[in-house]
C-alpha cells in the first residue's frame, strides 16, 4: 500500500444461542502524511452481562509477526489501558465469496475510491477469545468476513449482514448502502449486495439502480431493488448495544461511525406473481458512517491510525 489508502479486513459473528456478538477489524491505515500504521480492534456484545458493549483498540507501526486476517482465520491480540483481547476464530462457509459492486469494472475505475468485498458471505466462525481474561466460548457462530480497500472512505455509508431467519433459517444478507462526493457534490444512495434464499443469490442493487434509504445511526428503512424484486427493510437497535468510533480518512479527516454487532432485521420481498415474503431476524449486524459528526453521539477515545 504506497499511496495513502486504507485496508480492511473483519469478522463480525453472532452466537445462535443466546445474545452475543462479536466484531474483530485488522486495518492498515497510510495517511496522506504520516507513517503508516496497523491496528486491532475487538468488541464483543453478552447483553446478559447487562454492560454496554465498547471497543478495544490497539495501533501498531506494523502487525505483530503472529496476526493473521483472510477468508479463514482471525488471530491477534490487543491491549489498551487495563483491558485486553486475545482471539484465534476460524471461519468456514460454503457459499463463494460476494463482491458486491456491479458492473465489475468498477473494481479497476477510479470510482468509488471504496472497494469492498464479502470473502465469507455466510459462514460458522469456531475458537478462542478472550476478553479481559474472560473465555467468551465461540462454537458455530453465524456470521461473515469482509475485505475493504481503497484511498477514500464514502461520504456515508450502511453495511447490513443479517442471518438466522426465522422462516428460512438458511438465507442471509449482505448489503451495502453508499453515497460517494463526485466534486462538490453527493452521490445518490447506492445499494451492492446480495440476498441468499432457498439456493438462489439475488443480486441486490448496482450502480443506476436508485434506493429509497431513510439512514441513521439508529434506524434504517430502505427500498432496495433488483430485477423483478423489491426489497422493503428496517433495522431497530437500542442505544446501549452500539459503539461510536471514528474511522482515519487517508486523504485527512475521520469519518464517525456507529457500529451495533446485535440488532433486529426486517425483510419483505415482494416479486411479480409471487406472494409478500416476510423475514424477521435478530441476528444482524449494522453499521452507520457518515463525514459529518452526528449530534449527541460522542465518538469513544481512541488513538488514531
Amino acid at each position: 500500500m504506497g499511496a495513502p489508502g486504507y485496508e480492511s479486513w473483519f469478522v463480525s459473528a453472532r452466537d445462535p444461542g443466546s445474545p452475543r456478538a462479536l466484531w474483530i477489524r485488522h486495518t492498515r491505515h497510510r495517511p496522506r502524511q504520516g507513517p503508516e500504521s496497523a491496528a486491532l480492534w475487538c468488541t464483543v456484545i453478552d447483553r446478559d452481562l447487562g454492560k454496554r458493549p465498547a471497543v478495544l483498540k490497539q495501533v501498531f507501526s506494523a502487525f505483530p509477526p503472529e496476526t493473521a486476517a483472510g477468508p479463514g482465520q482471525f488471530r491477534g491480540q490487543a491491549a489498551m489501558g487495563e483491558h485486553s483481547a486475545h482471539w484465534d476464530l476460524a471461519i468456514t462457509g460454503r457459499q463463494p465469496p460476494l463482491r458486491p459492486l456491479r458492473p465489475p469494472v468498477l473494481y479497476r475505475a477510479p470510482l468509488p475510491r471504496t472497494k469492498l468485498a464479502a470473502v465469507v458471505p455466510d459462514g460458522q466462525v469456531t475458537g478462542m477469545l478472550q476478553v479481559d481474561g474472560r473465555e467468551v466460548s465461540v462454537s458455530g457462530w453465524r456470521g461473515t468476513a469482509g475485505h475493504n480497500w481503497g484511498s477514500e472512505h464514502a461520504d456515508s455509508w450502511v453495511w447490513l449482514h443479517a442471518a438466522d431467519f426465522g422462516a428460512a433459517p438458511e438465507a442471509w444478507l449482505e448489503l451495502v448502502l453508499a453515497r460517494i462526493r463526485v466534486g462538490p457534490a453527493q452521490s445518490p444512495w447506492t445499494a451492492m449486495g446480495a440476498l441468499g434464499l432457498g439456493g438462489e443469490r439475488i443480486a441486490l442493487g448496482g450502480l443506476g439502480r436508485r434506493s429509497r434509504v431513510d439512514a441513521r445511526p439508529g434506524h434504517l428503512a430502505a427500498d432496495v431493488y433488483a430485477p423483478g424484486t423489491r426489497l422493503r427493510l428496517s433495522v431497530a437497535l437500542a442505544e446501549d448495544d452500539r459503539v461510536a468510533v471514528a474511522y482515519a480518512d487517508p486523504r485527512g479527516g475521520t469519518r464517525a461511525v456507529t457500529h451495533a454487532a446485535l440488532v433486529s432485521v426486517e425483510l419483505i420481498m415482494q416479486r411479480p406473481g409471487n406472494r409478500e415474503l416476510t423475514l424477521t431476524s435478530s441476528r444482524a449486524a449494522y453499521e452507520y458512517g457518515a463525514r459529518q459528526p452526528v449530534p449527541g453521539i460522542v465518538p469513544e477515545s481512541l488513538r488514531e491510525g
